[in-house]
C-alpha cells in the first residue's frame, strides 16, 4: 500500500512538473504586430507600408525584423551591436551614405530617449509604428 501511495505521489509530481515547464516555455512565445513603413528618400519612393504580425520569442526590434522575410533585412555586427546593413535590396554605405535610419512616434523608448536606440536594445510592443528611411541626410 505504501508503495502505491508513493508511486502515485511520484507520478503526480512528474505530471505537475511537466505542466509547469510547458507553460514556462509557452510564455516566451508571443504575437507582435508592428506598422512598418519603408521609404527610399534617395529616389523619393515609398517601398513598403503594411502591418506585419510575427509570432515567436520577440523582445526587441532585432528579433522582429529577423522574422520578416518580406523586408529582406540584412544585419551587420559592429561595435554598437547589430545595425541594418540592407533592407529590400538597398544596401547602406556606412562611410559615405546613404544610410538606413529608423524612427517611431509611438514607441515608448524612442519617445523617452528622443531617438530610437540600436535594434537589439529597442524593446517593442504590439502596435508600435516604425518608419525606416534610406537616406543621404541625418
Amino acid at each position: 500500500m505504501k508503495k502505491n501511495i508513493l508511486l502515485m505521489g511520484l507520478c503526480t509530481g512528474m505530471i505537475l512538473t511537466g505542466c509547469a515547464s510547458q507553460s514556462d516555455t509557452d510564455s516566451s512565445v508571443k504575437e507582435v504586430s508592428l506598422d512598418i513603413v519603408v521609404k527610399d528618400e534617395v529616389n523619393d519612393k515609398e517601398l513598403f507600408n503594411e502591418t506585419l504580425t510575427k509570432e515567436g520569442d520577440i523582445e526587441n526590434l532585432y528579433d522582429f525584423l529577423s522574422e520578416c522575410d518580406e523586408l529582406e533585412v540584412v544585419f551587420e555586427d559592429g561595435s554598437y551591436g547589430a545595425t541594418i546593413d540592407s533592407m529590400l535590396g538597398l544596401k547602406q554605405d556606412f562611410n559615405k551614405g546613404p544610410w538606413w535610419l529608423y524612427s517611431s512616434e509611438n514607441n515608448e523608448t524612442c519617445k523617452e530617449e528622443g531617438m530610437c536606440p540600436a535594434v537589439q536594445n529597442l524593446e517593442i510592443n504590439d502596435g508600435d509604428q516604425f518608419v525606416f528611411s534610406y537616406t543621404n541626410e541625418f
